[in-house]
């Protein structure tokens, strides 16, 4: 349990460090009114991609797919009955009054609700913390697990978290998507890569991760955050992500018998808090950035208590 809660303290100050320089930085003016859109830009641009095309031409390998196609199809399962799931409980969170005072649906909040339950933080806290706890195989395993995960985030994800709800073949073809495929096309042919590439690609795939939490804290510096506390959605949103999803399938997982190898990087997985996509797209395409923020940083707070409870039932 300690190893746990200590792993994730560190992830997590580690995020919040970068979080606070964004903050600070769009306080003090370092940054401007255009900096956050310039930094989405680049993450969505430049950097994801990067990452994309690198993890799927690792880890998108025929050998792999073929030895563990249970386990991606076991993905896909869970995969399609949390996002249809989240579809309905998203609606409960995104009703708020229109000008004649009628209750309506925002689909921007709505989007942002709908990819907070279907997709947990996955590189950044996810793999990191099924490594320490559970050692490389299980490590593995969970990457594995999130291939499915992965290409949603990159086509349905995108849709939801961004402003422009009308799917077209010109809105589909963005960079992270592109790489998607690119991505699983070089890993399917088993591509190797000249070294100077994989250098690039991991140099850009580096600065993911802080410029997503600098980008974090630039969105926080503008809310009024005490709005944070005050609204109950970060926090029933918080509880259902972090404990009500992972907690049901792990038992239902005990009921119905499945097998202890496909259980732990799935519940692991399911368990990790709100990732930061759902402030990136929607700064870069248009959308509900500050709802994502706000189900982020909450999430990210509470998860220090909720992982280790839920990795100790795993």
């Amino acid at each position: 349990m300690g190893e746990i809660t200590s792993t994730t303290i560190n992830q997590l100050i580690l995020m919040f460090f970068f979080m606070a320089i964004g903050f600070i930085f769009k306080r003090k003016r370092i940054l401007d009114a255009y900096s956050s859109g310039t930094i989405s830009r680049l993450l969505v641009n430049l950097f994801l991609p990067a990452m994309v095309i690198r993890s799927f031409s690792d880890n998108f390998k025929a050998d792999v797919l073929a030895d563990k196609a249970m386990l991606l199809l076991f993905s896909c399962i869970i995969l399609l009955i949390t996002g249809v799931m989240s579809i309905f409980l998203a609606k409960l969170f995104a009703r708020e009054k229109n000008e004649n005072g009628e209750r309506v649906i925002n689909k921007n909040t709505q989007g942002i609700y709908i990819y907070s339950f279907t997709i947990p933080n996955l590189g950044y806290m996810g793999y990191p913390l099924v490594q320490a706890v559970f050692g490389d195989s299980a490590l593995t395993d969970a990457m594995i697990y999130c291939m499915p995960y992965n290409v949603y985030i990159y086509t349905l994800g995108m849709y939801f978290l961004t402003e422009h709800k009308t799917i077209t073949f010109k809105s589909m073809i963005t960079p992270p998507f592109l790489a998607t495929f690119v991505g699983m096309a070089l890993g399917l042919i088993d591509f190797e890569m000249p070294k100077v590439i994989t250098r690039i690609l991991t140099t850009a795939e580096s600065c993911v991760s802080p410029c997503a939490m600098i980008l974090t804290g630039a969105v926080f510096a503008r809310m009024d955050m005490t709005s944070v506390f005050r609204d109950w959605r970060p926090y029933a949103a918080s509880a259902i992500r972090l404990l009500i999803i992972p907690l049901a399938f792990l038992g239902l997982f005990k009921v119905v018998g499945i097998p202890e190898g496909w259980v732990l990087p799935c519940v692991a997985i399911l368990a990790m808090p709100l990732g930061v996509n759902s402030i990136v797209f929607p700064e870069a395409y248009g959308g509900d950035a500050e709802s994502g923020a706000k189900v982020c940083f909450m999430a990210a707070i509470l998860a220090i208590f909720t992982i280790p409870v839920v990795f100790a039932l795993l």
